[in-house]
């Protein structure tokens, strides 16, 4: 949800607020995976994500964390998560 400086929520601002899914590390991985799979190929797949192999199997093994060319094609992003008091 977005914050509105001037404290002024509306119902139609409220229903254009993207929906957002928050994913652990696993889930993830679990995401890669299939991804590679449709891919055809950890090769194939890092081509058209815009990283290398080495990478995709570093993250696939949990050596490394996802870069952002690995999370845009996945359809996500890394966000800041903050703990309720």
């Amino acid at each position: 949800m977005s914050w509105h400086p001037d404290e002024a929520y509306d119902d139609a601002a409220l229903q254009r607020e993207e929906a957002a899914e928050v994913l652990t590390p696993e889930a993830v991985i679990t995401r890669l995976k299939l991804a590679v799979t449709d891919a055809g190929s950890q090769a194939e797949f890092a081509r058209r994500a815009g990283t290398s192999r080495s990478r995709v199997c570093e993250v696939l093994s949990g050596r490394r964390p996802p870069g952002d060319a690995i999370l845009a094609a996945l359809g996500a992003r890394r966000a800041i998560v903050g703990r309720q008091a």
